[in-house]
C-alpha cells in the first residue's frame, strides 16, 4: 500500500523583507476588504509545486484587490429598497488597493484561503510582484497592479 504524495503549494516566488514567499493566488474584493478565510483564485500559469521554485516551507499570500465604493440603500416612497455603489466619498478611500495578505493551502481540497487565524494589519513589509502575476491580475479590470505592494501580516 502506498501513502499519497503531500500536495504541494503552487504559485510564483517573491521577497517579503528579504525572505523567500510564494504568492498562490488572487482576491477580488468589493465593496471593502474579503472577509476571513475568503478563497483565493489560484493564478493560472502558476509553477507546478512550491518543490520546483525552492520555496518549501515558506509563507503563501494571496494578492488582494480592494475596489473601494460606498454602499447607499435609499427607501423609496412605496416601501421598495433601492441600493447603488457610490464612489469617492469624503473620507472613504478611491480607487484600488493592492496588498499581499497571508494564505493558507487546504491540501486535500486544494484551494488557497485567506488565513483566518487572526485579524491582520499592513506592516512596514512590502514585497515585489511577479510580472506574471501582474499580468493575471489585470485580467480583473482593476487597471495597472504596482510592482510592489504592502503586506498585510501584522497581526491585531
Amino acid at each position: 500500500m502506498t501513502a499519497p504524495a503531500t500536495a504541494l503549494p503552487a504559485g510564483f516566488a517573491t521577497e517579503v523583507d528579504g525572505a523567500a514567499a510564494l504568492i498562490v493566488g488572487g482576491v477580488h474584493s468589493f465593496p471593502r476588504h474579503p472577509q476571513r478565510g475568503a478563497l483565493a483564485q489560484p493564478f493560472a500559469g502558476a509553477q507546478g509545486s512550491a518543490s520546483e521554485v525552492g520555496v518549501i516551507g515558506v509563507p503563501l499570500y494571496a494578492l488582494v484587490a480592494v475596489d473601494w465604493v460606498t454602499e447607499v440603500t435609499t427607501i423609496e416612497r412605496g416601501g421598495r429598497t433601492r441600493t447603488v455603489f457610490a464612489t469617492g466619498w469624503l473620507g472613504t478611500p478611491r480607487g484600488v488597493t493592492w496588498y499581499l495578505h497571508p494564505a493558507v493551502h487546504d491540501a486535500a481540497r486544494g484551494l488557497y484561503l485567506l488565513d483566518d487565524s487572526e485579524r491582520f494589519a499592513a506592516s512596514a513589509s512590502t514585497a515585489e510582484i511577479p510580472a506574471v502575476v501582474a499580468r493575471v491580475a489585470r485580467s480583473w479590470d482593476l487597471g495597472a497592479v504596482p510592482e510592489r505592494v504592502r503586506v498585510h501580516n501584522f497581526p491585531l
